[in-house]
């Protein structure tokens, strides 16, 4: 055993051989969770094909069907240890813990799925057996799409699901923030490495999870970029660790309906908010009802009910929240009652931002930025915190107002 092997740890403690050789292997370029089962199926498993070395696993690109990148990769001779070695470094570097196919904590339904990823970095708790439901939908979305995120979210909440989506702008912060505000948990499933923060404005929110709302989850080695290649992975991986996937709002066309896809050959019930035929963002959800795809909903009730999961008596008692569906050249109403920030412990900076915030008018995070002093990455990260705290409401093209209740 190469030295570095007997102290190896990730953020839960000392790892073993496997786990460095399968994070050394999912850290060649180009090999992905079809790859590295063939390679695994081909030596016998991780340690025996990181036993062979790069240049036996080169030899056999052809049989393995790896990429170019993978090859030249593997033909410059690397040290595949010193890989894995530092891959689960960066791991406990970004407190996460590794956790690899074969593992008793894998979650069950992923590793259902044809070539489940055979690597995860998580930072949180990642509940093996958790009811999971996905909701997903367009980064720039509109107020009505966000109230609906947030609502589905929050109620999937109260009925014990935990809520999966992808840690992005729009659709997805609001449902993880949704899920929050709902006492419960959720997962964001990452794009880039578990030691990146993208977008850098969901900090805040990545930070929450990990210390008890939930988790953040990568199948990508540490330091690997949001390139937009990632997102198809990150979206198959995302509907297999759910029990059924939601599209709120998402243009035809969309990364959504790649998810939507995912779930479908997964064998996941899909569900679908239905819109407007003349909204570009209902075309999405409103092609899967036409072909049958996926069943309407507009409530968490109407999504336990499409399950078969019971649904509590708090939710079943709830009354439905009337949403405003999208409107042009409509002056701002009147709010109600805004939160109360007095009975909150916060920072000087979010104090600031919460006294420059106004209830009618949304402003930009520039303006904002100018008129507290704060830079503009920082303003975005506490006017997330803001968000799970109930005092702000994002609105597409990062304008905030002060939240209303």
């Amino acid at each position: 055993m190469k030295p570095g092997y007997e102290t190896a740890a990730d953020a839960g403690g000392l790892v073993g051989p496997d786990v460095v050789a399968a994070c050394a292997l999912s850290s060649v370029p180009g090999v992905g969770a079809t790859a590295m089962a063939r390679i695994t199926q081909m030596f016998g498993g991780f340690s025996a094909a990181l036993d062979a070395g790069a240049a036996k696993i080169a030899k056999a690109a052809v049989e393995l069907q790896l990429k170019q990148e993978s090859v030249d990769f593997l033909n410059r001779k690397p040290d595949l240890d010193e890989l894995g070695l530092w891959a689960v470094s960066a791991a406990k570097g970004a407190g996460a813990r590794i956790c690899v196919l074969g593992d008793p904590w894998y979650p069950p339904l992923l590793r259902s799925i044809d070539n489940p990823p055979p690597v995860l970095y998580v930072r949180g708790t990642l509940e093996p057996d958790a009811l999971r439901v996905a909701l997903v939908g367009a980064r720039d979305c509109d107020d009505y799409g966000l109230e609906v995120a947030r609502d589905l979210s929050e109620g999937l909440a109260l009925a014990g699901v935990q809520v999966v989506s992808g840690g992005a702008r729009g659709i997805d912060a609001a449902a993880h923030a949704g899920a929050l505000w709902g006492q419960g948990t959720t997962v964001a499933v990452l794009g880039c490495g578990i030691d990146l923060v993208y977008p850098p404005e969901n900090a805040a929110l990545f930070e929450r999870l990990s210390r008890g709302g939930g988790a953040v989850v990568s199948e990508f080695p540490p330091g690997t970029p949001p390139d937009k290649r990632n997102f198809p992975r990150r979206n198959r991986t995302l509907s297999g660790l759910s029990s059924a996937v939601v599209v709120i709002r998402a243009a035809l066309n969309s990364g959504s309906l790649i998810t939507a896809n995912h779930a479908a050959q997964q064998g996941r019930p899909l569900f679908a908010v239905p819109g407007a035929a003349d909204e570009p963002l209902s075309q999405g959800p409103n092609q899967l009802l036409t072909k049958d795809a996926a069943r309407a909903v507009t409530s968490a009730r109407d999504i336990l009910f499409g399950l078969g999961w019971p649904v509590p008596d708090a939710l079943a008692q709830r009354e439905p929240r009337a949403h405003k569906k999208p409107a042009r050249n409509l002056a701002p109403q009147p709010p109600a009652h805004a939160a109360d920030p007095e009975s909150m412990t916060l920072s000087d900076e979010e104090r600031r931002l919460v006294d420059a915030l106004d209830p009618r008018l949304p402003q930009h995070i520039d303006e904002l930025s100018l008129r507290t002093g704060i830079p503009v990455a920082a303003a975005l990260s506490r006017l997330t915190e803001l968000e799970l705290k109930g005092l702000a409401t994002q609105r597409p093209g990062k304008y905030f107002l002060r939240r209303t209740v």
